[in-house]
């Protein structure tokens, strides 16, 4: 029997349209330019009061993102293993598995990786790419593309959004049918 490909997606952005992502680049400016900020790190929220706004931030991720019927068709396709890799915190698990529920969506993946230790995002998808020993990973966060690329052999594929789409990137798509259609050749 042929080796399985294994796909991973992240899951706001990518499996869910997420149209607050486009708010990233000026985050990233500021951060850098008047914060000083270089090295990459995501704010992780500690309390009660963050963890009730990070909530409501990632309430934003309503619909399937284009692309969800392919994946569909996919993911019944013996030759494909799709895993779902998410830097959502633990304590957003409830909703992400409600997202999946309403949408029929929690079948189409053979695991549902979500940061429950308070990890950087950039540094719990690395660990988890290369534990799952992903051929693809399909990632919408241009940082976390750019971490990750040279430190495996996994193929990362980028969804881009507006703000970044002049960043040359030889895997760079506009939403998740399209990357999808790269892997399928």
């Amino acid at each position: 029997m042929k080796r399985k490909i294994r796909i991973g997606l992240d899951f706001d952005g990518v499996v869910a349209y997420n149209p607050f992502r486009i708010i990233r680049a000026p985050i990233k400016w500021f951060k850098r330019e008047v914060l000083g900020i270089r090295k990459l790190t995501f704010f992780v929220p500690k309390n009660w009061w963050q963890r009730i706004l990070w909530s409501i931030v990632h309430e934003s991720s309503v619909f399937p993102a284009t692309g969800m019927d392919l994946l569909r068709g996919m993911s019944t396709d013996p030759k494909y293993e799709f895993h779902l890799i998410t830097a959502r915190f633990g304590f957003l698990r409830k909703s992400l598995e409600n997202w999946l529920d309403r949408y029929q969506a929690r079948g189409l993946f053979k695991s549902i990786n979500i940061n429950e230790n308070l990890e950087q995002p950039h540094e719990f998808k690395l660990r988890m790419v290369k534990k799952l020993k992903l051929d693809y990973y399909v990632e919408d966060n241009l940082d976390i593309v750019v971490y990750v690329r040279d430190k495996i052999k996994t193929k990362i594929f980028w969804i881009y959004n507006f703000m970044d789409v002049r960043h040359p990137y030889p895997h760079k798509f506009p939403y998740l049918g399209k990357a999808l259609e790269g892997i399928e050749g």
